[in-house]
């Protein structure tokens, strides 16, 4: 374990043993170097690993305060984005980057199984949570049969409301996988953030209620902001397995 990962964890000790709160700000770092007898470099390190993970946030002149709790998304159910932020109690704002229908090139084909050439929604949003820009989604969403489905304000419209209201499409499963990454410079001027900040990488495909490709999305989050995690379920026959 590095010296830096050893006082992160020293960190996240003090701030459980003395019941800290969000909000609540941190000693200062002389005071901490002096507690842990550590040099400020690490410490500072220690700090902006943790800041990236969304435990603390650094206000300049103010100090280091222990941050917001951070919007949960269920990685093991189909709502969208939007509907995943209100569940948890948070506010969602978007802004929409880019939106036009486009013919469908060999990523779109290959992605959405449909023909060259065939319409496809081309979407890329920020979206912020409680005022605070948290991630960008970008989507191909299979166009077939959804006339007009560029015209809609998707900063202000949830874009499976809109296939399902508009169109009778529902996102009704699919596959994902997450990666761990770092923000490019074109994410970075998004985002508000430094090159190089840690992020997840998550990209999928979502299918609609015949079972056919309808949108397949990459999404950049900042952790910070955004905990993707899983609901443990009842494994089915789980007797079977009492005296293992």
């Amino acid at each position: 374990m590095s010296s830096r990962e050893k006082i992160a964890e020293l960190i996240q000790s003090f701030i459980i043993e003395n019941k800290l709160k969000p909000g609540d700000r941190l000693p200062s770092e002389r005071e901490l170097c002096e507690i842990w007898g550590v040099n400020r470099m690490t410490l500072r390190n220690a700090i902006k690993r943790l800041e990236d993970f969304g435990v603390l946030e650094s206000k300049v002149g103010l100090g280091t305060f222990i941050a917001k709790p951070r919007i949960i998304r269920n990685l093991q159910d189909t709502l969208g984005f939007s509907d995943a932020v209100h569940a948890a109690g948070g506010e969602l704002t978007r802004e929409v980057v880019f939106c036009k229908l486009v013919e469908a090139n060999k990523f779109a084909v290959k992605h959405l199984h449909v023909m060259l050439a065939s319409p496809v929604l081309a979407l890329t949003r920020v979206d912020s949570v409680n005022g605070e820009k948290a991630a960008i989604e970008s989507v191909l969403v299979n166009a077939r049969n959804c006339k007009g489905i560029e015209e809609h304000d998707y900063a202000k419209e949830s874009l499976y409301g809109v296939l399902r209201d508009s169109y009778g499409i529902i996102a009704d499963r699919g596959s994902e996988k997450i990666d761990v990454t770092s923000l490019s410079k074109e994410e970075a001027d998004l985002l508000g953030y430094p090159v190089g900040t840690a992020a997840f990488f998550q990209e999928g495909l979502m299918l609609n209620q015949e079972g056919n490709p309808l949108e397949y999305f990459m999404n950049v989050i900042l952790p910070r902001r955004i905990i993707l995690g899983s609901e443990m379920r009842p494994f089915a026959g789980m007797g079977e397995y009492d005296n293992a």
